[in-house]
């Protein structure tokens, strides 16, 4: 193995045979299997947050299997997107089945056991994300796993051009830059699932997706209000409290879980942002409806794991309890 630093700041990984050590180090507890002259190269980029993986790879009859019963209770828990440059992936997860190719990107969760077969010759973006943060862009990830998402208009090509231009400028970002840019990825590929969710009716019915899209819309729009709740949500939204609560239970969130979510990752954003100090943490936390500055401390400490004093760098994200607040 090569393992050398490129010009542009690119982590550059050659694998002329397999290397388990390696695949476990890219993509946590999967085991490849059934491959016959294998020639892998893995070019790798840290953005904020997110690892960036483009996969070049040659072997026959390749397939990779993660299986969750393996994998230790300390790991934490990612979904991959993975989009395809030339050639196909056929997945298996969570009892659905998808083939992706170019112009097409699938999510895929480490909570649970996956399968994927490989065409002999593939190009392939892989974005690893830690899972808790993507739940914070996206009401609908467990409806969309497994599915395979057209990017090939509207967002989709801009989610695209977004994971080029990563790779190609990683190293001259800088650590703001990087975290701005992942920020930016989150967001699109938050969208992208919720909008296609809307759009198909991945979930159970296509009308409960659009609800959960308005009830997003009308909780950023509002977020500042330290008063928004459940009640005001369903008002605002043309539904009652009940049904709203049983659209997101059915995602595995309470309403004021999503609000608490979303409010405290654009309290981050805004902290990493303000790395010269124009405003204060409490004007912040106040900005986005935190009434109070000692219940947002905490809150902040327990889904990152440090204060909110001094944020200039990305972090990594604890999962909430499933209280409301």
């Amino acid at each position: 193995m090569s393992d050398a630093m490129s010009p542009t700041g690119v982590n550059v990984y050659h694998m002329p045979q397999l290397m388990p050590e390696l695949m476990d180090r890219l993509f946590p507890e999967v085991e490849v299997s059934s491959s016959a002259d294998l020639n892998a190269m893995f070019l790798c980029a840290e953005i904020g947050e997110l690892s960036l993986i483009r996969a070049i790879h040659s072997s026959r009859n390749c397939q990779s299997v993660h299986i969750k019963r393996n994998q230790p209770s300390r790991r934490q828990d990612f979904v991959f997107a993975c989009m395809p440059i030339s050639g196909a992936l056929e997945l298996q997860h969570i009892g659905r089945s998808c083939e992706v190719r170019e112009g097409s990107v699938a999510f895929l969760s480490t909570k649970d056991d996956y399968f994927i077969k490989m065409s002999d010759q593939i190009d392939a973006f892989w974005l690893r994300i830690p899972a808790p943060l993507l739940q914070t862009h996206s009401l609908t990830l467990q409806a969309s796993l497994c599915q395979g998402l057209s990017v090939s208009s509207g967002i989709g090509i801009a989610a695209t051009q977004l994971m080029h231009a990563s790779m190609a400028s990683a190293g001259q970002l800088g650590q703001r830059g990087a975290s701005l840019l992942s920020h930016s990825l989150l967001g699109f590929f938050g969208e992208l699932l919720d909008s296609t969710a809307s759009e198909t009716g991945a979930m159970s019915s296509g009308y409960r997706a659009k609800i959960i899209a308005r009830a997003r819309d009308y909780i950023d729009s509002h977020i500042a209000d330290e008063n928004l709740s459940p009640d005001r949500i369903a008002q605002g939204i043309g539904i009652s409290r009940r049904y709203l609560s049983q659209i997101f239970a059915s995602q595995g969130l309470s309403v004021m879980r999503w609000v608490q979510q979303r409010r405290l990752e654009l309290c981050r954003i805004e902290l990493e942002r303000n790395h010269k100090g124009q405003l204060s943490i409490q004007e912040i936390a106040y900005s986005m409806g935190f009434s109070n500055i000692s219940s947002f401390n905490r809150a902040f400490m327990a889904r990152y794991g440090t204060p909110p004093k001094g944020i200039v760098a990305p972090l990594p994200v604890q999962a909430l309890s499933d209280s409301e607040h």
